[in-house]
C-alpha cells in the first residue's frame, strides 16, 4: 500500500505489523515541520478516529493511505470556534440545571451535571492550549487567570457535589459558571478577531 505524507511517498505492506510502521513514520515525518497530524484518508474514505481498528479490518485492500495534516494555529483555530459555540449552546441548559438543583436534582439532573463537568475539562484543554499560543499581554488575553478560575469552579463543584449540597451546585452554576462562560466566550471571540485566526476558519 502507498502512504502519501506530505510530499513523501512511502510503500508498506498490507499486513497487520505495518500499522505501528505507519504511525512511526508520520510522527518522523511530520517531526520539526509544524504540522500536526489530523487524519488519514484511506481509499478516498476520510477516518478521524480508531485509526487502528479501521487499518486492521481493512488493511488486506487498501491501497492507498493519504496523511491529513494541519498547522497547530490551525488546529487551534478550529477548537477555539468550537469551544466558543459550546459555551454559547451550554449556557441556557445551565440556566435550566440550576433549577433543577434548586428543585432538588433527578437522576437526569446528575447526568447532566456529569456531562458538564466533562466539559469543563476540556473547556480547561482549550484555555490551557490558547494561553499557551497567544504572546500577547495578559490584559489582551487573559487566559491565565480564566484557566485559574476553571481549576477552581470545577473544584468547588465537585466538593458541592460529594457534599450533595443541592444549593451550593445551583448557586454555584448561576452566579459563577454562567458569567465565567460569557468571559471566555468574550476572550475567544477577541482572539479570533485581533489574532486573525478567524480567516483560518475560511
Amino acid at each position: 500500500m502507498r502512504i502519501k505524507i506530505l510530499e513523501q511517498v512511502i510503500e508498506l505492506e498490507n499486513h497487520p505489523s505495518s500499522i505501528g510502521e505507519l504511525f512511526t513514520k508520520i510522527e518522523e515525518e511530520l517531526e520539526n515541520t509544524g504540522q500536526i497530524f489530523s487524519h488519514l484518508t484511506i481509499d478516498g474514505t476520510q477516518i478521524f478516529t480508531d485509526y487502528a481498528q479501521y487499518l486492521m479490518q481493512n488493511i488486506a485492500e487498501i491501497q492507498e493511505i493519504v496523511v491529513g495534516t494541519k498547522s497547530f494555529r490551525e488546529l487551534l483555530t478550529e477548537t477555539m470556534a468550537t469551544a466558543q459555540e459550546y459555551l454559547i449552546r451550554a449556557t441556557p441548559e445551565i440556566e435550566k440545571l440550576c433549577d433543577e438543583f434548586y428543585q432538588g436534582p433527578t437522576e437526569e439532573s446528575w447526568g447532566k451535571f456529569a456531562q458538564l463537568l466533562e466539559g469543563l475539562e476540556w473547556l480547561l484543554q482549550v484555555v490551557t492550549a490558547v494561553d499557551t499560543y497567544t504572546l500577547a499581554t495578559e490584559n489582551q488575553h487573559p487566559y491565565e487567570q480564566l484557566n485559574t478560575e476553571f481549576q477552581e469552579k470545577t473544584k468547588e463543584l465537585q466538593e458541592a457535589m460529594k457534599n450533595t449540597d443541592y444549593v451550593l451546585i445551583g448557586d454555584l452554576l448561576r452566579y459563577e459558571l454562567i458569567p465565567m462562560f460569557s468571559s471566555l466566550s468574550d476572550a475567544l471571540e477577541q482572539a479570533l478577531t485581533t489574532e486573525g485566526l478567524a480567516n483560518d476558519l475560511n
